[in-house]
């Protein structure tokens, strides 16, 4: 009877400790355990260039297929809408001589479970791929351009998917979101910004020698995907809205900050500094295969985030005081910009930690040439030489802790605290996470020290426990925990306790 009793104890403690972690905010933690996923549904189909080889003919019609996520067992009735854009260079993994290009991006899928779990409904699209990195300069400026522009005009017919269909996936479609990374990040402030003919067509450097327009409106379409000739572009319907309402990148770039004004979206930005194909700043933009300048004067998160910020464009973001350990490192990293988060690492050419990949799949790869695997691992190591599946995830949820609360705050998600209800939860840093051998626990600096860290495994056996901390940030060895899923229970030196979730892998 007695060992029944401490059974069912330790199954309410544990039961508790669960409760005080899925009690979290939603939208800015993981609130939910698991995730549904309804795989390659086609959202649309659109002119594309035919990258087969011989290329005949030029162009081809092709579908568009998206991943949808959502929370399982959620009951809510309208959620927001994040869609995420993946990088590439706008060809396919490999061809592209780099390990990554669509929707299945190992980075792609992490990002889209972490927000899911937080409540969002998440859309990982692909979009139309195409052009040809090794013309002369001004052709490939031309035609990376053009791709830019139709991976823009997908986004707006994804969304007008999702609009048709919000019955179905629960959406709010008053508070769309579009991320992009890399090749996406370019997609994601493009959609943000361009909202005129004058800045597609008026643009020096977007129009030929001759003075036309690279990126004709009458024959693509608009900026909407609407018009436009049918061999070219089938134009989404005009009744039906393709607008968001806030972006953010990590990665890429803007290809003019003139195309920003009152108009532009919200955007929240994230960039390695030390990006060598595109600028943190301003700067030119590279083809990472030939190493070639295709675009003069495009600006990173560096440079677009703070002229944002004077706008006013991020007003309502920017009202907010960040006091978590993640916003405090961004503001330190990124010179006090609010907003913008400058990953900056060790290695001086590094400009995506946060993707991943397997590198003896890769490596097998013979298509569409004998070595093209291993070549493209080659290449993608150069500037991401500490690649792992572990840093990767520490920095995508980092990512995530970064966006969730700015997009809470723009869209009035976030329920308010007074100062006797703080959400500590939202003050704990855990870090790496998922973690492997150790782990840094931290507590906003204004809120009382860590006295007490205890780590519980699923079935609510206690596997660390250490009474004896007086610091706000701590570090626990985690090495001799085996790979799974774990809640690290913290108590401050004022009594209060908090539960954050750890993965150990």
């Amino acid at each position: 009877m007695k060992k029944n009793l401490l059974n069912l104890i330790t199954v309410f403690a544990f039961t508790a400790i669960c409760f005080n972690a899925t009690a979290q905010k939603r939208y800015i933690n993981e609130v939910f355990m698991n995730v549904t996923k309804s795989a390659n549904i086609e959202y649309d189909s659109n002119r594309s260039i035919n990258i087969i080889p011989p290329n005949n003919p030029p162009i081809i019609t092709s579908k568009l297929l998206c991943d949808i996520y959502q929370p399982e067992g959620d009951t809510a009735a309208k959620r927001p809408l994040i869609i995420l854009a993946h990088t590439g260079s706008y060809l396919p993994a490999i061809i592209n001589q780099q390990t990554t290009g669509n929707k299945n991006d190992s980075s792609i899928v992490e990002l889209a479970n972490l927000l899911t779990k937080r409540g969002y409904v998440v859309m990982a699209v692909n979009y139309r791929l195409g052009w040809n990195p090794n013309a002369a300069s001004a052709a490939a400026t031309e035609q990376l351009i053009n791709a830019t522009y139709r991976a823009i005009q997908d986004v707006r017919n994804a969304i007008r998917f999702m609009r048709v269909n919000a019955e179905t996936y629960k959406i709010d479609t008053s508070k769309i979101i579009v991320g992009g990374q890399g090749t996406g990040g370019y997609v994601a402030l493009g959609f943000a910004s361009v909202n005129n003919r004058a800045d597609i067509e008026g643009k020096i450097k977007f129009q030929r020698g001759d003075f036309s327009p690279m990126v004709s409106v009458d024959t693509l379409g608009d900026w909407n995907g609407i018009g436009g000739v049918p061999f070219f572009n089938y134009g989404g319907d005009a009744a039906i809205s393709g607008n968001a309402h806030m972006v953010f990148n990590y990665g890429g770039a803007m290809g003019d900050t003139s195309w920003m004004d009152a108009a532009t979206l919200p955007i929240v930005g994230m960039h390695c500094p030390a990006d060598i194909f595109a600028p943190y700043k301003t700067g030119n933009v590279v083809v990472p295969t030939t190493k070639a300048t295709v675009i003069e004067s495009a600006s990173g998160a560096g440079s677009v985030i703070p002229y944002a910020n004077s706008l006013g464009i991020n007003n309502k973001i920017n009202s907010k005081n960040y006091t978590d350990p993640i916003s405090v490192r961004a503001m330190a990293s990124s010179g006090d910009v609010k907003n913008l988060f400058a990953f900056k690492t060790n290695f001086p050419a590094e400009s995506s930690p946060w993707e991943w990949w397997d590198r003896q799949i890769v490596q097998g790869i013979n298509f569409p040439s004998p070595g093209a695997g291993r070549n493209a691992d080659s290449l993608s190591f150069l500037t991401n030489p500490f690649m792992s599946a572990a840093r990767a995830k520490a920095y995508i949820d980092t990512i995530a802790q970064f966006i969730s609360p700015r997009i809470a705050a723009q869209f009035d998600l976030e329920v308010g605290t007074s100062v006797n209800n703080i959400n500590y939860s939202y003050l704990l840093g855990v870090y790496p996470n998922p973690a492997k051998e150790n782990v840094t626990i931290s507590m906003d600096k204004n809120q009382a020290n860590i006295s007490q860290v205890v780590i519980f495994d699923i079935t609510g056996k206690v596997v660390y426990s250490n009474n004896s901390f007086s610091a706000h940030e701590v570090n626990v060895n985690t090495e001799n925990l085996i790979n799974g899923i774990y809640l690290v229970n913290v108590t401050l030196a004022n009594g209060v306790s908090t539960t954050k979730r750890l993965s150990i892998q």
